[in-house]
């Protein structure tokens, strides 16, 4: 198959495929029309991903603040084509809870920041949210294997911000989590349906600013009751690292989300 096809096929952006290739992590023959990999090539690099060893060598992250700058830049200038280009060398090699809690995070807190001191408008702060989103859910892949369980990812009422839930699903879903995410601002009768329906195994509440976070015990504990599934609650200031390890724990705690 091209290159391109199996990039496709393992999950990850093309010039990870590339890079791999590079680095002779993916065996491949050159044509006049590109790369060709062979479909055992692909499958053996992908069991090999799937059973947790260690990243391909070549692409180790020395500062992940340096990253984080970065993006924070192209974002800024609302250049996607360069911010994709920043990820996409990351996309496949690291973990998409360090892409999303080490690198796509900061970038964004900043730009909240660089907002408060009236350095960017709120239509470019929005314009790098919306740029992210596309930037995770490039990232954010179901791997191969059975999963772990289900899992309902969504916000209490009254909490619009969506990235950090879209993060806690993009996240989980690598984890090997089957995710229904529900973005944000709904209502915690509608939540406790779709775990029902679904027959979840876990419900993520994600809350993101301090007025949102007062109804999330109360929307938390209706959940709960109502469908079954264990709750996690996700308050300022937990990490994506928390979510992933009380995820697989079960226990029942405040998650990073």
């Amino acid at each position: 198959m091209h290159l391109r096809d199996a990039a496709a096929a393992l999950g990850v952006h093309y010039q990870t495929a590339y890079g791999w290739v590079r680095e002779g992590v993916l065996p491949a023959r050159k044509t006049s029309r590109g790369y060709e990999v062979s479909d055992s090539a692909v499958r053996a690099l992908a069991e090999r991903r799937l059973a947790g060893q260690p990243p391909p060598a070549g692409i180790r992250v020395r500062d992940w603040a340096v990253q984080s700058a970065r993006l924070h830049d192209a974002l800024v200038a609302g250049d996607e084509t360069v911010a994709r280009q920043r990820l996409g060398r990351l996309t496949g090699s690291v973990p998409v809870v360090d892409l999303c809690g080490r690198v796509i995070g900061p970038a964004l807190r900043q730009i909240g920041d660089d907002w408060a001191a009236g350095l960017v408008s709120i239509a470019a702060e929005h314009r790098a949210s919306t740029i992210c989103e596309r930037l995770i859910a490039q990232a954010a892949q179901q791997p191969q294997g059975r999963p772990r369980g289900v899992a309902v990812v969504a916000t209490p009422p009254g909490e619009r911000h969506g990235l950090p839930a879209l993060m806690a699903a993009a996240c989980l879903r690598q984890d090997r989590w089957l995710v229904h995410h529900l973005a944000c601002d709904l209502p915690a009768a509608e939540v406790t349906g779709m775990a029902r329906a679904t027959d979840a195994d876990l419900v993520v509440l994600s809350s993101s600013t301090t007025a949102s976070a007062g109804l999330l015990a109360e929307a938390a504990a209706q959940v709960e009751a109502g469908s079954g599934a264990r709750v996690l609650c996700g308050r300022p200031g937990d990490t994506l690292h928390d979510l992933v390890r009380l995820a697989r724990s079960g226990a029942p705690d405040r998650a990073g989300v």
